[in-house]
């Protein structure tokens, strides 16, 4: 790939995905340029600090899961703490918010049942759907795959036999965990994240980084010799013996040639780079053609801590157009507390079009319904469409019926001297963990090949 001579490589995207690309690549004695559009790095791990007193939410990548050892390495190395918070899944004291009705979601005489349990029934199936993907890394090869990918995940909900309550809580779980409709959901995905993650009903806790997610990001670029900022790309040209990548930065046009880049971006940006000469015809129609969710959230910081009064954990799953909320600041004790009300899916993308103001009247205003006075103690409040940033424009890849047999194999493959990085090129799917396992591999590819 490249000689001893030429180890160089450009890493376009400063997000969890390229850092950890350009970090890898750089100890082992490449040249590495850093290529950032924003004026910031961390791409959608994006850290919010206006609160008061020193508070931190996050806008962008929150959960840290126990299994996550590469962000756990970083943490480790950079000496960052880490706050624990429950599962992000589910937690006792969870409340739903569903047709009018409030409560704790173990409250039978609320709901007229035991949604808790009927829940359960739910995920048990979910269970079962994991057993049809052998190996979660290649979906594709599953003995159904074909059969499963045509499916949508509300085909295969409308065939259950679920209490109706059980089943508006699970479109609202889709909603918020995979930032789709259900509609637009592959149910060989869903087969393949069950296969990850939900093979029990055993839910296991996750970390915040204390001060905030994105420190990791930061102490990571530090140690980079060359990351540049307001680096938009306009276009890449993938040749046989080097590629040149061209960025305006201010007023100026500017390239930079290397032995090899490194693509760590949302495709959803990649759409409005020129390709010269065009991509493959299979990564064409993957950047072209996978599809990405929408989210939204309104972070909304309050004098005190009022959930703690009534034994609420601050985690809410409602049918109203905010969809979920939780406890932002749960991993440090502190007399105020920060709600964050997460939107995926139509909701999101109805929310997007919202001005922010508006769009924090709709989960304040949401929150105070079930908790009448709740808005007299609003301190601040923060909001981020990511729909409307302009170098994400989508919240994460979330493939619908179809793309998981048409693109898989292909994002894991690069296209000549171009290596793929992000969240969408990994099995670890729409997490930091996954961005970095992308971007980490990559790097590792490279210097197999060539380092």
């Amino acid at each position: 790939m490249a000689s001893m001579k030429d180890r160089t490589v450009t890493v376009i995207g400063a997000g969890m995905a390229g850092l950890a690309a350009a970090y890898d690549l750089q100890r082992a004695g490449w040249k590495v340029t850093v290529l950032e559009a924003r004026e910031r790095v961390g791409g959608r791990v994006y850290s919010l600090r206006r609160f008061s007193d020193g508070l931190v939410a996050e806008a962008g990548g929150e959960f840290i899961e126990d299994t996550h050892t590469r962000m756990l390495a970083f943490a480790k190395e950079f000496n960052l703490q880490l706050g624990r918070v429950g599962s992000w899944q589910a937690q006792d004291d969870d409340w739903g918010f569903f047709e009018g009705r409030a409560g704790r979601m173990s409250d039978e005489k609320i709901w007229e049942t035991n949604l808790q349990a009927e829940i359960e029934q739910v995920w048990r199936a979910v269970a079962e759907l994991g057993k049809k993907v052998e190996d979660p890394n290649q979906p594709q090869a599953s003995k159904e795959a074909e059969r499963l990918d045509r499916r949508s995940t509300a085909d295969w909900l409308a065939s259950l036999d679920a209490h109706p309550l059980a089943m508006n809580y699970f479109i609202q779980h889709i909603r918020s965990e995979y930032t789709t409709e259900p509609e637009r959901f592959s149910l060989l995905d869903l087969a393949r994240n069950a296969a990850m993650y939900y093979s029990t009903l055993e839910r296991l806790p996750n970390s915040r980084i204390v001060g905030g997610n994105d420190l990791i990001a930061r102490s990571i670029a530090s140690a980079l010799r060359d990351v540049r900022l307001g680096a938009v790309v306009t276009s890449v040209r993938v040749m046989p013996d080097d590629v040149t990548v061209t960025y305006k930065q201010n007023d100026s046009h500017l390239t930079v040639r290397s032995a090899l880049a490194v693509l760590a971006i949302p495709l959803t940006t990649a759409r409005l780079i020129e390709f010269d000469p065009p991509l493959p015809p299979a990564h064409r129609r993957m950047v072209d053609e996978v599809s990405y969710g929408a989210v939204t959230k309104v972070m909304i910081e309050y004098r005190e801590r009022f959930w703690d009064e009534v034994g609420w954990n601050g985690r809410l799953a409602t049918d109203a157009p905010i969809v979920y909320t939780w406890h932002a600041t749960s991993h440090i004790a502190h007399e105020r507390g920060i709600l964050t009300a997460y939107t995926g899916g139509d909701h999101a993308v109805e929310l997007s079009a919202l001005s922010d103001d508006e769009r924090i009247q709709v989960a304040v205003s949401t929150i105070e319904k079930v908790f009448p006075g709740s808005s007299d103690l609003i301190e601040h409040t923060e909001t981020v469409a990511w729909l409307n940033e302009p170098y994400t424009r989508a919240s994460y890849m979330a493939l619908a019926p179809g793309q998981v047999t048409a693109h898989w194999k292909t994002l894991f493959e690069p296209a000549g001297r171009l290596f793929f990085a992000g969240e969408h090129a990994t099995a670890i799917q729409g997490y930091m963990e996954g961005a970095v396992e992308s971007g980490q591999r990559a790097a590792a590819t490279i210097l197999a090949n060539g380092g």
